[in-house]
């Protein structure tokens, strides 16, 4: 008796399975950040290979952690980008985590994380002015 072939795979399959990766990428990142904290959930991240062709994959990816990002508590800017740099390297895409701070209006401390992609930001632009930030890190 033969076993049965595997269904096919469908787009919204495929899409479904990409949705559920970027989902525990981002609660995996939310948990590590509150128990490990930034610097030992940085050293446990894969290494990021030098950058290549990965823009229109990496903002493809972004787009789906900023929407599922609305699921997850407290799945802040340095979440989602740690969460998008995980993707992109076990994709085998590079990219550079950003993370800079600076004073609001009302002279209250502000930290961001942004994640550019071949120089490209792909994900923690919207709505800000990130020449306002100071960098603290880039590169990985």
């Amino acid at each position: 008796m033969s076993a049965l072939p595997p269904p096919p795979r469908t787009p919204r399959l495929a899409a479904l399975r990409r949705d559920a990766k970027c989902l525990a990428a981002l609660a995996v990142m939310r948990v590590g950040l509150s128990t490990l904290g930034y610097n030992r959930l940085r050293r446990l991240m894969p290494p990021a290979p030098p950058s290549g062709e990965g823009h229109f994959y990496a903002r493809q990816l972004a787009r789906r952690i900023e929407r599922l990002a609305q699921l997850v508590p407290r799945a802040t800017c340095l979440t989602q980008a740690l969460a998008l740099q995980y993707l992109l390297a076990r994709a085998g895409h590079g990219s550079d985590l950003h993370v800079g701070v600076r004073c609001d209006d009302a002279g209250r401390f502000e930290a961001h994380a942004w994640l550019a992609c071949n120089g490209r930001v792909v994900i923690g632009a919207a709505g800000t002015r990130l020449s306002d930030y100071t960098h603290l890190t880039g590169r990985r």
